[in-house]
């Protein structure tokens, strides 16, 4: 007989919630599937197979104090805030697949005797607007499928935050597509949400459920899970896992314009050229030298900057400008 664990994230940080779910994923017993249900502080949730720098604007994510988090499952970056009621369910592939979850979806419409159908990716439609994405894996016979649902979001922020050409081809802006279940049942919230999923889930599985909550302090003690959140929550996970890329940068200042060609490897600056006036090009050779090495990332800036203070001291002033540039355009 099927058994189902339901987990209640009373946690909104984002790397908490996908540790979680990863460790529970990596954990899975025969016979058992699991639910968990979480909501997040404004972040972006990338594939694992994604470059936050071209398929976020790092520079407003970062201005706006948003946290970047890479899943282990593929598929593109989706926006999150506590306006979002997020899922998994996870399980042997024989008992828990596309198929099931997509008739959890429909008897979770109908708990909350809401009139949508849900499509073949698992998404939820209602008004021919698109109320969640959703995306699934399959690891070692075991099935797992993550849906964020939005509830009472504001969908115009997420065009200030994400790339959207890397994203979709759909000619139609996200506020025409996107949808929030607030607009056809205006007083739901996060707590009816679990609700309705857990008997959702209980009614087609025919099991029983309660939920168990969980915060970040203290830690639950998962096999794992201190290890696994210290892996999601780093800089190396989140950006040096990007796939190599190239970005050109272009800088006007009061002495002359720089054409900088960067290459990164796993966050990391393999190659860089550039064009500039003959007058800086000694300072540019240095520093396209020095900068091999280094993370693709902010505070690498302050420390060949320092070096490069030494070395053209003369030049202090034209430093200070393109190291300030570099700042703003390399976040």
């Amino acid at each position: 007989m099927m058994e189902l664990k339901t987990y209640l994230s009373l946690s909104t940080n984002p790397w908490f919630n996908q540790a979680v779910e990863d460790v529970l994923f990596n954990s899975l017993k025969k016979n058992q599937a699991i639910l968990l249900i979480w909501r997040n502080r404004p972040s972006i949730n990338i594939g694992k197979d994604q470059n936050p720098w071209l398929v976020c604007n790092t520079q407003n994510v970062h201005k706006n104090n948003l946290s970047i988090v890479r899943r282990q499952t593929y598929g593109g970056a989706v926006y999150q805030d506590p306006g979002h009621s997020n899922f998994s369910i996870m399980g042997d592939q024989l008992a828990i697949n596309s198929t099931t979850v997509n008739t959890i979806l429909k008897l979770f419409l109908e708990q909350l005797n809401l009139i949508g159908r849900v499509n073949h990716n698992n998404e939820i439609i209602i008004s021919e607007k698109k109320i969640s994405n959703s995306v699934n894996t399959i690891v070692d016979s075991k099935f797992l499928q993550h849906c964020t649902i939005r509830v009472n979001t504001d969908i115009s922020v997420v065009e200030s935050f994400t790339n959207r050409q890397y994203e979709e081809s759909d000619p139609y802006r996200l506020l025409q597509k996107y949808g929030n279940l607030s607009n056809s049942k205006p007083f739901i919230n996060h707590e009816t949400i679990e609700q309705a999923l857990m008997n959702a889930c209980c009614k087609h599985l025919n099991v029983s459920t309660k939920g168990q909550r969980l915060n970040i302090n203290p830690l639950p003690s998962f096999p794992g899970l201190g290890k696994k959140l210290h892996v999601i929550s780093s800089w190396d996970w989140n950006y040096g896992q990007s796939p190599e890329f190239n970005r050109q940068l272009i800088g006007h200042f009061s002495w002359g314009k720089v054409e900088l060609d960067i290459t990164v490897i796993k966050g990391t600056i393999q190659y860089v050229s550039f064009k500039t006036p003959s007058l800086f090009e000694p300072i540019l050779a240095h520093f396209t030298k020095v900068i091999i090495g280094y993370p693709y990332q902010t505070k690498s800036i302050t420390s060949v900057m320092g070096t490069l203070m030494i070395h053209f001291s003369d030049s202090h002033k034209a430093l200070l400008e393109f190291g300030n540039w570099l700042e703003k355009e390399w976040q």
